[in-house]
């Protein structure tokens, strides 16, 4: 068991309770815009919150898979399900950083609410480009990078005393950043929704605990006493823990062709194929059949298939 996981099975039977989850998910899947009748991955599910809202959104002709590392989560997720009375949702047990058990271009659409901060984004990022179509949706979001004021406390009193942490949210926590993520994984981003999650100053104790458990960062107990200095000084300030939250709507892009001879680029032209994950759709044979088609330029796209993890089909 990682440390994520244990992490997530001890938060799973009260991490439903928050209301601003639960308006958190709803709004990305309704900016998502996903059209009836589609299958959509819902990863890092957690207790299946955005996953019920995209089942609803696409209707029972469609179909959501939500998968989880943590057994905890998924049991929760499996309780609300039974509750919806929705047919159209199944949880999985796996890692949404790795989603080789899944065939490529199996979903149209991959969602991903309020869990980057836990995730690495490139890992992340390329597990579901390979498991979206071309064209399929991606729509994640993102805490914006330095909030909520309380954890970038949290941080500055660890590094007074040595132990120096990381925003999580660096990786993806703005524009920029998202943008050149989602650039470099094969994504075209659309648009960038801003949002914001408000909530109550908590006691200085009870951030610290929260802080102090979370697997983003090392341990650095000798911290507490400055921390909780610090956020006694800042308590009414009432934003100290909002978070601004950044919606991410982007897109796959579809994987050029290899530049085989004129013949065959003539001949996939005329067949209407202009992008690879098209070609996983055909066998070698149809293929042959096409005027133009020789054994050089099937080795070329044989060879490209392979190294996006495609491969021709097979009857």
């Amino acid at each position: 068991m990682t440390l994520n996981e244990t992490y997530f099975d001890q938060r799973a039977s009260t991490y439903g309770d928050l209301s601003w989850h639960v308006e958190y998910a709803e709004r990305l899947v309704e900016l998502a815009e996903l059209p009836p009748g589609i299958s959509v991955l819902d990863a890092a599910t957690g207790t299946g919150l955005a996953a019920l809202a995209a089942a609803r959104a696409i209707g029972p002709a469609g179909e959501v898979v939500g998968v989880d590392i943590s057994a905890g989560m998924l049991r929760e997720a499996e309780a609300l399900l039974a509750k919806s009375g929705l047919p159209n949702i199944r949880y999985q047990k796996a890692d949404a950083t790795d989603l080789r058990e899944f065939a490529p271009g199996s979903f149209d659409a991959v969602l991903c609410s309020s869990s980057v901060l836990y995730l690495d984004a490139a890992r992340a990022l390329a597990a579901w480009h390979q498991v979206l179509r071309p064209g399929g949706i991606l729509a994640y979001s993102a805490m914006r990078e330095g909030f909520p004021a309380a954890s970038r406390v949290f941080r500055e009193c660890a590094a007074e005393v040595g132990v120096a942490m990381t925003d999580p949210m660096a990786e993806l926590g703005s524009e920029d950043a998202s943008r050149a993520a989602c650039e470099q994984a094969g994504f075209r981003v659309d648009r960038f929704v801003d949002g914001m999650v408000h909530r109550p100053p908590a006691p200085p104790a009870d951030l610290w605990r929260g802080f102090a458990a979370t697997p983003l960062h090392p341990k650095a107990p000798a911290a507490e006493p400055r921390f909780l200095a610090r956020m006694a000084e800042l308590h009414d300030d009432p934003t100290i823990c909002d978070m601004p939250v950044l919606f991410v709507l982007a897109r796959k892009n579809a994987t050029d062709l290899p530049k085989v001879g004129a013949p065959a680029r003539r001949a996939l032209a005329g067949a209407g194929y202009t992008n690879l994950e098209q070609l996983a759709d055909v066998t070698e044979a149809e293929l042959l059949r096409l005027h133009g088609m020789g054994p050089k330029a099937m080795g070329m796209l044989r060879e490209a298939l392979s190294r996006h993890g495609l491969s021709f089909r097979t009857d």
